[in-house]
């Protein structure tokens, strides 16, 4: 995994949902009560922006995890 894009990422994810950074030691969408539905497409759209990119609907649906998003993007990159 690329240390460096995971921690892009972390950074955005933890600003969208308002949690520290270290608070994402369990980043999976549902340990997360600030990770709903809302907050979900707020953050595609920003890792959409930050990362000139643009994920599917099947994408989007699929994204449980810190690591699925990373996967997808890197896929992208």
């Amino acid at each position: 995994m690329n240390h460096e894009l995971y921690t892009q990422i972390t950074s955005i994810v933890s600003e969208v949902l308002n949690i520290e950074p270290t608070k994402l030691d369990s980043p999976l969408r549902s340990q997360l009560p600030s990770w709903d539905s809302l907050k979900h497409m707020e953050l595609i759209l920003r890792l959409e922006e930050q990362f000139q990119i643009r994920f599917s609907s099947r994408e989007v649906a699929e994204v449980q995890s810190l690591e699925d998003l990373v996967r997808i993007i890197a896929c992208k990159l």
